[in-house]
């Protein structure tokens, strides 16, 4: 059987019976206890059921789970790099030369930088670290937004950040996440989700990119939604089913 296969078949144990156990799944799909923590807490990153001890139940009812604390920008950077350079590998092929790109905070877009064109473009970002990648690069016009430095993030935020953005056009915006959730796109500072709605308000082509692991979960504050986005880029890694969520909402492309 193979992981596709495996991975629905263990969905439809779990939202049959409510909740089930490793043991139990294992011996009626007949595989490894093994094979099936693996596909559990794959299926639990993507939204499709909830990994408890011992097994798995089904989200059936319930709201998805709450992103414990903030993880810092050099956490970040460490976690899913795999999965976040494919996302960003298909994002950046959605640049036109000699166009304005909004890149927004994360180590998510942050993987878009070493792929980016060598034509001629126009870089806004709020991110630090962003910025600092870019400076070298001769054919990009780069424009540094200010404001009240955060560096759990590594970007500014703010009034003085956002009075900036309000006054610039922008071709194409991309921008991360920390949880996708019911159409619902949040993060876990106010100031810092204010600052990206309003910079995704301002392009004309609008792209969430993240990984896999974002999706059916939420932060403390939602600032988009799916709806008014024109796709959510994204590791090829993403299960059927929470694909076939987004897809209510927007494109999905991976």
């Amino acid at each position: 059987m193979i992981k596709a296969e495996r991975q629905q078949s263990i969905k439809g144990l779990v939202d049959e019976r409510g909740s089930v156990s490793v043991r139990e799944i294992a011996s009626e799909l007949g595989v490894s206890e093994m094979t099936v923590r693996r596909d559990l807490e794959e299926m639990s990153g993507a939204g499709e059921l909830v990994r408890v001890h011992g097994g798995a139940r089904s989200m059936a009812g319930r709201r998805p789970s709450m992103l414990r604390r903030e993880y810092s920008h050099a956490e970040k950077r460490s976690r899913n790099v795999a999965e976040k350079r494919a996302a960003a590998e298909r994002a950046v092929a959605l640049i036109e030369a000699d166009t304005t790109v909004f890149l927004g905070a994360g180590t998510t877009v942050e993987q878009m930088v070493p792929l980016l064109p060598a034509c001629h473009l126009r870089i806004v970002t709020n991110s630090l670290a962003i910025f600092n990648l870019l400076e070298a690069r001769p054919n990009l016009e780069l424009c540094l937004i200010g404001g009240t430095y955060r560096p759990r993030t590594a970007a500014f935020v703010g009034p003085l950040a956002e009075d900036a953005i309000a006054k610039l056009g922008l071709d194409i915006a991309f921008i991360g996440a920390n949880g996708i959730a019911a159409g619902e796109v949040s993060t876990s500072n106010a100031e810092e989700g204010r600052f990206q709605e309003l910079a995704f308000d301002k392009a004309d082509a609008r792209y969430l990119v993240t990984d896999a692991s974002k999706l059916g979960r939420r932060d403390f504050y939602t600032f988009y939604h799916l709806i008014k986005l024109d796709g959510l880029v994204c590791d090829p890694g993403i299960a059927p089913e929470a694909r076939a969520r987004v897809e209510e909402y927007c494109e999905v492309i991976v």
